[in-house]
């Protein structure tokens, strides 16, 4: 799933390029050694020791081009596949109706499209790469030295089971610690994304403190697991470099012994002695990188869990609101497997024109309710309609085009005001933007703008106020003439000032359109003609 078809051109090509570097550190080595050999036997002339040096140098090139180049293809690998891994993610992620949970859960997409992808990245960049050269440049050393000296060959053998029984021991503690680490960073995520979004609300609750602390204790756990990891990388680092001086050391001590009885040559026996540590090279980087493949194995595997996750399965049915609709929620549930909330037995009926405010705290299942009334999530239990056809009949697509949506957070990029609100759809005119702007009171704020509709707005909406950027947000609406409304949160973080300009202005916006808000704020109540509360993803 996550390697294509030209992903393994780039795998043959490493394989190819690792098959060729090792042949030229051979045929280096071998140089080296009948250099040594023509030198310490004063039997070389200075035409043929110029040639020599010049094989030599081009061998040496030829190592250097070999290893560079099967690592850019190494490189192009693991692009390729963290490019298809982010891309089949927030796929799933937006077939599945957006973050999926709450929590651990938004913690873990969240970690899953950073540090999975980043630790998959690596695997395909690094330790991938490595395993085929381990597994071809050790056994064509050996085809070599066997020739040689049986001895000297038997004894680098034996090295290669020892490694790997040693790799597979650490590997099981390197996992537990992996996983563990992992799953920490999926809870301090999810806490950090939760926290920011209510940041207000646990100050004026008394608990910014209290969530201060849990942060603290939670990323000290996190600190402990990455020192266990380190730990398991070092040890294993350490280990394999006592593994290469006692094998080079012994294939010395065998070979001095040989050389002295006169069983191999000087220039035979250089030639091994030279070629024993680049042996183990390939051993010792794979080791020093496994603990990297186990943390990788961990993210591939949450990844290829998520990527699993079954989905709701949704219509084709076209449905196009051209009057505010009549919304229907009856024995609404829906739990999250991750978390275990849920909202059930919900029923709700939102007339055409009527505008509806749910009050709760938070992680009582405010969200989740609109997420199902607007059909981004399908309900598990009970039926949604909309002018009394089920919302699971109809296209996504379908669904995202009649509904606007209104959070506490407004994606602004850089843009121009026109292009914000138009947001590339080239069929919305200036006109249709001005008026939006103008139906809502916000054309009088971009008046004060240098350059009106054409004044550029910075990254995330630098130089916008909070107020501001909701307006922007209701203009986007307006200009689309959605039909049906959802608003999350609108009053949230507001100063006096920017909370009745956003108050008057989503009055203005809801005139004539269904509507469905949650809040916190008492202060929307006025604009509501039905007023519910949730307590525990149940209303009343």
């Amino acid at each position: 799933m996550l390697i294509q078809k030209n992903d393994k051109l780039y795998l043959a090509l490493v394989v190819c390029f690792g098959l060729l570097e090792a042949l030229f550190i051979i045929l280096q080595m071998h140089k080296i050694s009948m250099i040594a050999n023509a030198i310490f036997m004063q039997n070389i002339a200075v035409v043929t020791l110029h040639t020599d040096f010049v094989q030599l140098m081009l061998y040496m090139i030829a190592v250097v081009l070999c290893n560079r180049i099967g690592s850019a293809m190494a490189d192009n690998l693991a692009f390729s596949v963290k490019n298809t891994a982010s891309s089949l993610l927030l796929e799933k992620l937006d077939r599945l109706g957006g973050v999926y949970g709450s929590g651990k859960d938004s913690g873990s997409c969240f970690v899953m499209l950073t540090d999975g992808v980043e630790r998959l990245e690596l695997f395909f960049a690094q330790f991938l790469p490595q395993v085929l050269k381990t597994a071809i440049t050790p056994i064509l050393f050996l085809v070599f030295i066997f020739p040689i000296d049986w001895v000297s060959g038997i004894l680098l053998f034996i090295t290669i089971p020892i490694v790997i029984v040693f790799m597979m021991l650490i590997g099981r503690f390197s996992k537990h610690a992996s996983e563990q680490q992992w799953s920490v960073l999926q809870t301090i995520s999810g806490f950090l994304h939760d926290a920011m979004v209510y940041l207000p609300w646990l100050k004026i609750w008394g608990k910014a403190e209290e969530s201060a602390y849990k942060v603290d204790r939670i990323a000290n756990d996190f600190r402990l697991r990455t020192l266990k990891v380190m730990q398991v990388a070092f040890l294993s680092a350490f280990v394999l470099e006592f593994f290469t001086m006692i094998g080079v050391a012994l294939v010395a001590v065998t070979l001095g012994v040989r050389l002295v009885e006169g069983m191999v040559g000087f220039q035979m026996a250089l030639f091994v002695i030279l070629l024993a540590p680049e042996f183990y090279v390939p051993l010792r980087t794979l080791g020093s990188k496994y603990h990297d493949s186990i943390n990788a194995m961990s993210a591939f595997k949450e990844i290829t869990s998520f990527l699993n996750k079954e989905e709701p399965k949704r219509g084709n049915v076209s449905l196009e609101l051209k009057e505010a609709p009549e919304i229907v929620l009856c024995d609404v549930g829906y739990t999250y497997k991750e978390s275990g909330v849920s909202v059930e037995n919900i029923n709700l009926h939102l007339t055409p024109g009527s505008k509806t405010v749910v009050f709760g705290e938070s992680g009582c299942g405010k969200s989740t309710l609109l997420a199902l009334a607007s059909g981004m999530k399908l309900a598990q239990q009970g039926s949604v309609t909309w002018n009394s056809v089920e919302i699971n009949q109809l296209s996504l697509d379908t669904i995202r085009s009649q509904v606007g949506y209104m959070g506490q957070d407004i994606y602004v990029f850089s843009g121009t005001v026109y292009d914000n609100i138009a947001m590339g759809d080239s069929t919305i005119t200036m006109e249709q933007v001005q008026q939006a702007c103008a139906a809502i009171g916000f054309d009088k704020i971009v008046e004060t703008f240098a350059q009106g509709y054409n004044t550029l707005l910075g990254e995330n909406g630098r130089g916008l106020s909070g107020g501001q950027k909701r307006m922007l947000g209701m203009a986007r609406i307006l200009v689309r003439d959605r039909k049906f409304v959802v608003c999350d949160e609108p009053l949230a973080g507001l100063d006096m000032q920017s909370e009745q300009m956003v108050y008057q202005a989503l009055n203005r916006l809801l005139e004539g359109r269904t509507a469905l808000l949650v809040s916190h704020r008492e202060e929307i109540i006025h604009l509501a003609d039905r007023v519910y509360f949730m307590e525990q993803g149940k209303l009343r």
